[in-house]
């Protein structure tokens, strides 16, 4: 059996490259990109034999059974990559048609590549054995985001004692520094997935759950050549609105310019971010906004030189603000146009972002970043943006300072000084902050973290950034150890064993709670993971809970989960979990469960159902002022995901999902003076909150980068005041919830 892509052949002039990392005369040749490594050429190019098991973190050779062999060639027009694979019968086969970037056990390889061999950023490379693909970025060492998707060519050769594939990944797919030399140092890590048990061998034996990662890739130099590009993207929508029963056209154009590896130029004008992907329903009342990711191309696309993070799980640069809802309030932004830059000046990396809003209300956002190599190991960076909103008379800029050191293979140092300014109303705010992060790892079993914050009050990077909390100090420290199962009749292969310690305080010395967190993850042979949690906090201060009107003061509490993740039995897999949550008042926890059945009914359809049902007998919310709410709570969702592949090139998917709270028993209570929430003899109504969504979507492949997309989008929210509505009841209310109801068409064609 063979696979390919899209673009099925590259012929290519081979230079020839020895194992030293020397690089080799140039010869004339040609590669086929078909799956099948049987061109001569490819007894000369870089191997990689050495691959060892670290998943689990065995560092154990391969199995005879599963040997693997990487090759790595320099053409003019990319790096060509080869896998020689065995695969006997002691791992069946796994070969479900995905889509792109999706993450399901499968038989897969990888290649990751650092193209300017300093640690800072690789882009990852998968290919499935049913031909599905799966790119992404990979920042501050092991930070994965499959949020972009880049144009490259591979193929896929199956046979009865393996498979074999072939990738070609081009010059133009990331900006590189030193364009101009005749041969590069690039950095470059190989792995394997086996889905039958999860197993993943590497070569070099490094692994991303690991603090060290990319800056451990393995080196090599190899002839290096310059390629231009320039794409045009027109598109066009059209939607019509079901409810309304009108239709709204739009077109616009994307662009992306690359005349060397050194410089490359995106924008769009008149961009259309139209529903042909849906996030997952959301029903929060806490304190903190929830982060949803972006997926729109023009800010996934060469968007990893600004992915600057902080504790917290903070971001300096967060594209969801960018034509999010306006702030008059009147619907989502409509976005102008965008542009954004990325390159390098001999060692210094730098990237520009620009977008502009539509209308008088309408925001400018913009972002500036340099990188400079001080040398091996050793990386600074700078960080700035800058957000004007009209309609809220307010400027904010923001600047981040960034060092990164790595001592050796045992020591990883990370650290960043940020400030900020906000003028509102002529009124000026300025905030600071700054954090250090420590991974020492003295050996293959041990590692160490400690990382300490400071976040003062005024600090506010919310404007193009998302920011859980400012007005914090922090101390973290980590300890894990990982214990490896020697006997061959084991069922386990790995233990691991963490502890964490937390203490946090405001900037008026209160006590936040601290927090002790032990893990156990646990890996059998057989490939299922269990994963057990218990989290300990002392009684402390929360000081967002009230949103500004005072400090509330919690109990000590305890909290658990277990979670088990199963290997594949056939056609199916499951994941199941229950948790021990304190929501409440009280130290009482709630119970919740999810259970998540995969279906694969062949290699080219497959779906997922999911349930999650909790209960709690103390839930507390906020409602006004320094007022909140206790109730009895019950929560219910249930989400249904499939997708169908009935040729090459067409793909058909639904996704639904719905989500149900019910709340009863409810008493007000009142912050006092003493900062403890007391009881006010006031009932409080039951209420009920609905939501449902589904979307059933059609895509067809035109080729690289181009696509037709059609679209069925349907959705609502209810809430109601009443008592004991069953859980059947409230679905059965979902499926009539129509405040959105949309047939959607998109062309977007690559020229």
């Amino acid at each position: 059996m063979r696979t390919r892509c899209p673009s099925r052949r590259v012929h290519a002039r081979l230079f020839f490259l020895f194992c030293s990392g020397l690089v080799a005369p140039a010869t004339q040749a040609a590669i086929v990109v078909d799956g099948r490594l049987d061109e001569p050429e490819w007894r000369d190019a870089v191997q990689y034999r050495d691959f060892r098991v670290v998943a689990p973190y065995l560092l154990s050779p391969a199995p005879d059974s599963a040997a693997t062999v990487a090759y790595l060639l320099s053409t003019p027009d990319g790096l060509v990559v080869g896998f020689i694979l065995t695969q006997s019968d002691d791992y069946p086969r796994i070969r479900p048609r995905l889509e792109r970037d999706q993450d399901t056990r499968a038989d897969r390889v990888t290649v990751m590549i650092d193209f300017d061999a300093d640690g800072r950023t690789a882009y990852s490379f998968g290919v499935d054995l049913s031909g599905s693909v799966q790119d992404g970025v990979v920042t501050n060492e092991n930070q994965l985001a499959t949020d972009w998707d880049t144009d490259w060519t591979w193929a896929v050769g199956e046979h009865d004692s393996g498979w074999q594939v072939e990738l070609l990944l081009p010059w133009t797919v990331a900006p590189m520094r030193g364009a101009d030399a005749p041969t590069r140092d690039i950095a470059v890590h190989f792995s394997r997935t086996l889905g039958a048990t999860g197993e993943q061998v590497a070569y070099p034996a490094v692994s991303p759950e690991r603090a060290r990662f990319v800056s451990a890739f393995e080196r090599v130099n190899l002839a290096q050549y310059r390629k231009a590009l320039l794409h045009v993207w027109p598109y066009a929508t059209v939607t019509h609105d079901r409810l309304e029963g009108d239709q709204r056209h739009k077109a616009g154009v994307d662009l992306l310019w690359k005349p060397s590896p050194t410089f490359q130029l995106g924008a769009t004008v008149n961009p259309d971010f139209g529903q042909v992907e849906s996030d997952d329903l959301v029903i929060s009342f806490d304190a903190v906004e929830t982060f949803q990711s972006d997926r729109r191309p023009f800010f996934t696309e060469n968007q990893s030189i600004f992915k600057q993070t902080t504790p917290d799980a903070g971001r300096l640069v967060h594209t969801r603000r960018i034509g999010a809802e306006a702030d008059d309030g009147t619907g989502m932004a409509d976005i102008a146009a965008a542009i954004k830059l990325n390159g390098s000046l001999g060692a210094l990396g730098y990237g520009l972002l620009s977008a502009s809003e539509r209308g008088p209300v309408g925001r400018d956002f913009h972002a500036a970043r340099l990188q400079y190599p001080v040398s091996t190991g050793v990386n600074v960076g700078w960080l700035g943006t800058y957000v004007r909103r009209p309609f809220l008379q307010r400027e904010a800029r923001v600047h981040a300072v960034d060092l990164s050191w790595r001592r050796g293979e045992q020591l990883v140092v990370d650290a960043q000084v940020l400030a900020s300014e906000a003028n509102q109303h002529g009124v000026t705010r300025s905030g600071s902050g700054a954090w250090l992060r420590l991974f020492w790892m003295p050996s293959s079993r041990w590692t160490y973290e400690m990382e300490a914050t400071h976040f003062d009050p005024d600090l506010d990077f919310n404007d193009l950034g998302y920011q859980r909390r400012g007005d914090l100090d922090e101390i973290e420290v980590t300890g894990a150890y990982l214990h490896r199962s020697e006997g061959a009749s084991s069922r386990l292969s790995t233990a691991r064993w963490s502890l964490e310690a937390q203490a946090r305080r405001n900037h008026r010395g209160e006590r936040l709670p601290d927090m002790w967190i032990a893990r156990g993850t646990f890996d059998l042979r057989s490939g299922t993971r269990i994963v057990v949690d218990s989290v300990t906090s002392s009684g402390g201060w929360d000081d967002r809970f009230l949103r500004g009107y005072g400090a509330v003061w919690f109990g000590h509490r305890n909290e658990a989960s277990a979670r088990v993740v199963s290997r594949r039995f056939g056609a199916w897999s499951y994941e199941a979990e229950l948790s021990l949550v304190a929501l409440g008042l009280s130290a009482r926890p709630s119970q919740a469960a999810r259970l998540a059945v995969n279906w694969f009914a062949g290699d080219r359809f497959n779906a997922k159902l999911e349930l999650a049902p909790d209960i709690s007998r103390d839930w507390l919310i906020w409602e006004v002022g320094d007022y909140a709410g206790r109730y009895t709570r019950r929560g219910d969702a249930l989400r249904l995901d499939a997708t169908w592949f009935p040729g090459r090139q067409h793909e058909l998917r639904l996704k639904s999902e719905w989500l149900g709270l019910r709340a009863e028993a409810g008493q007000r209570y009142r912050r006092g003076a003493d900062g403890r929430l007391h009881d006010t003899g006031e009932a409080l109504p039951a209420f009920d909150i609905n939501r449902f969504g589904i979307q059933l979507r059609y895509r067809y492949l035109l080729g690289p980068q181009s696509d037709v997309y059609l679209a069925w989008s349907r959705g609502g929210l209810g809430e109601r005041e009443r008592r004991r509505p069953g859980t059947a009841q409230l679905f059965e209310e979902a499926l009539s919830l129509t405040d959105t109801d949309q047939l959607g068409a998109k062309l977007r064609y690559r020229f």
